[in-house]
């Protein structure tokens, strides 16, 4: 995803905290029913082979992929119509009004332009592809699957001017091994959802004289998914005792090294529509959470510590994996000691991803399961779609409940910007009132940089992580 941001446009970008700029539409304008859109085209733009950008090329690149049954953009299953004004015009038309259209448009993949010449036959929607031809500021040179890509610089790119004549995109799975590369010189820089560099090893990175650690507030959050096919579970006083059980900020200060923030709601303040009004959560209050769940008919009968009602003890099985996230299983396990301090016996189980992934979407096999959100882009709105609302007769993956649902509903689709805001604060507010989920950290996005590069800047989203044509280096 980042190699494709780097090599091809899209018809807007997304910027900081949401906000949608100009790309390779330099003005658009919406019908005030909320489903005609209309954008003009920047004149001059090339794309990497020399030829023209025009209305007919972009309406070509969205024929390649519109109708892909696998598609679940609503860009794509909403469209009508898609039309090519003029040379420099090009018009969509929704069949309902759906406001993050235009932050679907700024995603990696798979809205950006692609040339007209980089299939055979030449402009075929359903040509085979050939070539890697965009208007983005970097040529792909060369490229090795899960090894590297080696891109160099676009002569006939419209926008600002990359610094660099050649940036090496190297792959190393190994968090371990990044680390080394960025102590060795192998590397000049890694980090955020590129590549994470693990919290350990921050202290001797930051001691490295040739190093510098950059760091910035996140876009995602980590929080508890409840099995609300749980009984025990579907007891919201149950829920907000869990919640009230975990210390946030002890996570953040002695699991992740101050790393972070102390989570308040399902969002960080990075995101569009959260505020620090909407950002309201449980603190740290064991025994208000012990005195939630005597209200909920909890108690322990025969002083073996762990509450039970009916004879049974409260025992909940939490799954979480480490391969992607080495520091769930520490927070696991402080969470585990937190909850049976107020009486709730934890079970951990760490899965591999395979296993863990399929937990989560497919088996249900879990009552508590640690999950992130998605970044930047992606949220609020396709998170809360994807995990809080129903998809067909599927229903919803985290919690299912239909008046948080008509809410989602009520966000999306409203063109009015304080309607828009207000019923976040609704689903927001919501969530909190129902506990829908335990709230954990929001972190930090992390890189390491070589102090021999120049101009380092962070950018608005994981596939454009890094202002990539700023970066220089020195002697």
């Amino acid at each position: 995803m980042n190699v494709h941001a780097m090599i091809y446009d899209g018809l807007v970008e997304y910027g900081e905290k949401g906000e949608i700029l100009p790309a390779l539409a330099e003005s658009w304008e919406i019908s005030e029913d909320g489903k005609v859109y209309t954008f003009h085209l920047r004149k001059g733009v090339k794309f990497s082979d020399g030829t023209d950008l025009n209305a007919a090329a972009v309406k070509f690149s969205f024929e390649r992929w519109i109708k892909d049954p696998a598609n679940s953009l609503n860009i794509a299953t909403a469209m009508q119509s898609l039309e090519a004004v003029d040379d420099l015009t090009i018009r969509m038309t929704f069949n309902k009004a759906y406001y993050p259209f235009l932050t679907e448009l700024s995603f990696a993949r798979p809205v950006r332009i692609i040339s007209p010449s980089a299939v055979e036959p030449a402009g075929d929607p359903d040509g085979t592809f050939v070539k890697a031809i965009g208007t983005g500021a970097w040529m792909a040179e060369s490229y090795k699957t899960d090894q590297e890509a080696v891109l160099v610089r676009n002569p006939y790119y419209w926008g600002e001017k990359p610094k660099l004549a050649k940036i090496i995109l190297k792959v190393i799975p190994d968090p371990q091994s990044r680390v080394l590369a960025l102590q060795n010189g192998s590397v000049d820089l890694a980090g955020g959802q590129l590549g994470k560099i693990p919290v350990e090893s921050l202290p001797v990175l930051q001691k490295d004289s040739t190093l510098s650690v950059q760091e910035a507030p996140g876009t995602n959050s980590h929080f508890l998914a409840f099995n609300g096919n749980n009984p025990v579970l579907q007891d919201v006083k149950v829920r907000q005792a869990i919640n009230l059980a975990i210390n946030k900020k002890s996570i953040v200060q002695d699991l992740m090294g101050g790393i972070g923030k102390e989570a308040k709601g399902l969002f960080p303040q990075t995101v569009p529509y959260v505020t620090e009004a909407n950002s309201t959560w449980y603190g740290f209050e064991p025994e208000q959470a012990k005195a939630l769940l005597a209200k909920a008919g909890y108690s322990d009968t025969d002083g073996d510590g762990i509450v039970d009602k009916a004879g049974v003890p409260l025992t909940l099985n939490f799954v979480l994996q480490e391969s992607e996230f080495p520091e769930w299983k520490s927070i696991g396990e402080l969470i585990q000691s937190e909850l049976k301090d107020i009486g709730i016996d934890v079970k951990l189980q760490v899965l591999e991803p395979n296993a863990y992934y399929d937990a989560l979407w497919k088996t249900k096999d879990y009552d508590l399961i640690i999950y992130r959100t998605y970044d930047d882009a992606y949220n609020p709105h396709a998170f809360l779609l994807s995990l809080f609302h129903k998809t067909g007769d599927a229903p919803a993956v985290v919690w299912s409940d239909a008046k948080l649902e008509a809410l989602i509903d009520k966000a999306v689709g409203t063109t009015d910007l304080k309607k828009r805001q207000s019923a976040y604060d609704d689903i927001f507010k919501k969530l909190y009132q129902e506990a829908m989920f335990a709230a954990v950290y929001f972190p930090d996005d992390i890189f390491v940089v070589n102090n021999r590069v120049k101009n380092f800047k962070l950018g608005y989203t994981t596939f454009t992580p890094v202002f990539w044509n700023q970066l220089d280096v020195g002697e």
